[in-house]
């Protein structure tokens, strides 16, 4: 019987060598070198690769949803239509709901922290315990040393209810701190749409752009070809040589070449937008042209204002200034956590048992069965004394926090004001290349037409309607690009100020 115990400690200490060699064993789950590629699945030994193909196995149990929502072939789709679309189907405004309800949530745990905590347990088994019992020199009768035995089993059920009652403010400013940081994700959501919003319309007006490119390419190989027939009219009339009709022939081809490059360009604007919307790279939607929608006539005139009453209104700013008050509270909720805390605590429990008594120095067994309540009502206070530096710790912790969300905050200020100024500025650039771009289109034409008209009486040369025809198909990519800019510009700037807040 004496060796018993030694038995179990060394069975003991078998079972944690067992684990130890477990956990080591473990690393055969990684690649047997840095230049070993890893096959395998997970939760089993990585198998032995062959060569140095760092291909990974497809799994077809993997979930692909990437949306693809209903669309109508036949119908032209304008900006408004795109971004309400990217809406329902961009992932990054569902997790930003998300994330809103989880901070919800949040503040409704802070909440029931003033509220009891009411627990029910039950606990059952089987218990043995030996008591020692002395023996004693009768007058008839010697009786040994000997021990009391009880063993059997027992039920215990039991109520228990524990109510903080006052902790100088810990969970208040606990509280505090949920509701701030529910408020910053309820407008980080709300930020979440807007940038999405931003996103779309900067990518519908490139795509826009570059199908205005394609067709001023398009325009452009339709003159060439003009020139090129022209050319051999001139020919055939003996008034020109066949070295005019190769160059006209050059021309044509290196317009060809410049829509084909044009026309790869809106392509892969066409393939941003679909990215920017959040759906399936092989949908295919008509988008409605930029066609004649006005730009903007003229830009804020009061600046400084326009900053001031921007950063009020930005969803980010809004939610940084929320994150310094919730790091203030963390301060207080630091400092609450060296003063006592109060509560009340109460319990009621029955215990149920069928024990077998026996006595060695009688060599007698009973039994006896047990059906005992318990209550207890106490009021509790708890005094932090000491604790290895744990609350000064986070005391440091929480006071390093606030100042650094404040230094976030007039980061982020300084940040959003330069985003201001820099779309203020290229929305009023872009308004003025504009207008002198299409005035230079204008006199583009004008020179053009006339030298295509004096080339076909005979009176110009193919090297002037070059020059103009390059002249006019500047302009024209000017115009264009002064044009997207705009909108772009406009659309920046008020994202920068907070009023891109609808598909409208």
């Amino acid at each position: 019987m004496a060796f018993r115990p030694l038995f179990g400690i060394a069975a003991g200490f078998g079972a944690l060598l067992l684990l130890a060699a477990c956990s080591t064993s473990a690393l055969n789950l990684a690649p047997a070198s840095p230049t070993t590629p890893y096959r395998g699945t997970a939760g089993t030994p990585a198998a032995n690769a062959v060569g140095a193909d760092f291909a990974v196995t497809p799994d077809p149990s993997l979930p692909i949803t990437i949306a693809a929502p209903k669309l109508d072939p036949a119908h032209n789709y304008g900006l408004s239509e795109l971004i309400n679309i990217a809406q329902l189907s961009n992932p990054a405004t569902q997790a930003a709901w998300q994330r809103a309800r989880e901070a919800a949530a949040a503040t409704g745990i802070a909440e029931g922290a003033y509220l009891p905590i009411l627990t029910a347990d039950v606990l059952a088994g089987y218990a043995v315990t030996s008591t020692t019992a002395p023996g004693f020199d009768g007058v008839l009768v010697d009786i040994p040393n000997g021990s009391i035995t009880t063993s059997g089993t027992q039920i215990m059920p039991s109520l228990a209810v524990k109510w903080l009652l006052f902790d100088f403010g810990e969970r208040d400013a606990a509280l505090a701190t949920a509701q701030q940081l529910s408020f910053a994700a309820n407008v980080g959501f709300n930020g979440a749409h807007q940038t999405l919003i931003h996103e779309v319309s900067i990518a519908y007006f490139q795509y826009s752009a570059a199908r205005a490119q394609s067709r001023i390419d398009a325009a452009a190989l339709d003159n060439a070809k003009v020139v090129l027939t022209a050319a051999e009219a001139r020919v055939e009339q003996g008034v020109a040589t066949t070295m005019e009709v190769a160059q006209a022939t050059q021309v044509v081809a290196q317009a060809e070449f410049d829509l084909t490059l044009a026309q790869g360009r809106e392509r892969s604007t066409y393939s941003a937008l679909l990215g920017a919307m959040g759906i399936s790279p092989a949908t295919r939607i008509k988008v409605q042209d930029l066609g004649g929608k006005p730009l903007p006539r003229q830009v804020p005139a009061d600046l400084e204002q326009l900053i001031t009453t921007s950063l009020q209104r930005r969803p980010d700013v809004q939610a940084a200034f929320a994150q310094v008050k919730a790091s203030e509270q963390g301060i207080l909720a630091a400092e609450a956590g060296f003063l006592p805390k109060v509560a009340l605590t109460g319990t009621v429990n029955r215990t149920f048992g069928s024990y077998s008594v026996t006595d060695s120095r009688f060599d007698s067994t009973a039994t006896l069965d047990v059906s005992q309540p318990n209550a207890a009502v106490l009021l509790g206070i708890s005094v932090p004394i000491f604790d290895g530096g744990m609350r000064d710790a986070r005391l440091d912790a929480a006071k390093a926090n606030a100042a650094a969300s404040q230094q976030d905050f007039a980061r982020l200020q300084g940040a959003a004001a330069q985003e201001i100024v820099v779309a203020y500025d290229v929305l009023r650039t872009s308004l003025s290349a504009y207008a002198a771009a299409t005035a230079l289109v204008n006199a583009a034409k004008v020179n053009n037409e006339a030298a295509l008209d004096y080339y076909k009486n005979g009176l110009g040369t193919l090297a002037d309607i070059s020059v103009t025809q390059t002249g006019l198909l500047k302009a024209q990519y000017a115009q264009a690009q002064a044009r997207s800019d705009a909108f772009v510009a406009a659309a920046t700037l008020a994202f920068a100020t907070g009023t891109l807040t609808s598909a409208q």
